[in-house]
């Protein structure tokens, strides 16, 4: 009686200690993926970037580029390569990514178009790279055109990010002192 006692004891105690190795891999594995992501930009296509901005209510940029741009790839090599403007793009923004060459088809609720059409018909982007801002509901908000240095895109983000297009423009912002001046206020 003691020995089956015994063992049924070990058996527990295994039991217990492999459900408690479990549950803190879960719990490891919860806060990863609560982490956000600074190595890369984690584009979405445009049709379920929407989706994705609606769902979550964040702000989407929308990155027009094409595969012969060499300011594209200047981007993608130095501007999408910071930590900081990779972590804010991933944590606050929708980033969506499109072709403009590419004859991709996107099904945008029903509506069905290129992404070389998205581009040229829908937001007449004429050069790369370009961007548009929209608000979660799709609402577009402004384009910014060619190839944006770091820190300049950064203040544009953080412009967008909080909504600061309701209380003064651009300008205004940057004259005030732009993010870091936020910042410390």
């Amino acid at each position: 009686m003691k020995k089956l006692l015994l063992f049924l004891l070990l058996v527990f105690a295994a039991f217990t200690l492999a459900y408690a190795q479990k549950g803190g891999d879960e719990a490891t594995s919860q806060q990863k993926s609560q982490e956000i992501d600074t190595t890369e930009v984690n584009w979405f296509p445009y049709d379920a970037g929407l989706d994705s901005a609606r769902e979550q209510n964040k702000h989407i940029v929308v990155y027009f580029n094409a595969k012969w741009c060499g300011y594209c790839r200047r981007m993608e090599s130095e501007t999408f390569a910071r930590p900081d403007i990779i972590k804010m793009l991933n944590k606050d923004f929708v980033p969506i990514m499109v072709n403009g060459d590419s004859k991709k088809q996107l099904n945008i609720d029903g509506y069905k178009i290129t992404e070389r059409d998205l581009a040229q018909r829908e937001y007449r982007v004429r050069g790369y790279p370009a961007f548009w801002f929209l608000k979660p509901d799709s609402e577009r908000l402004g384009m910014l055109n060619g190839y944006q240095q770091a820190d300049n895109f950064l203040e544009v983000l953080y412009y967008m990010k909080d909504a600061l297009y309701n209380e003064m423009t651009f300008e205004e912002y940057m004259k005030a002192g732009g993010y870091k001046a936020r910042r410390k206020g």
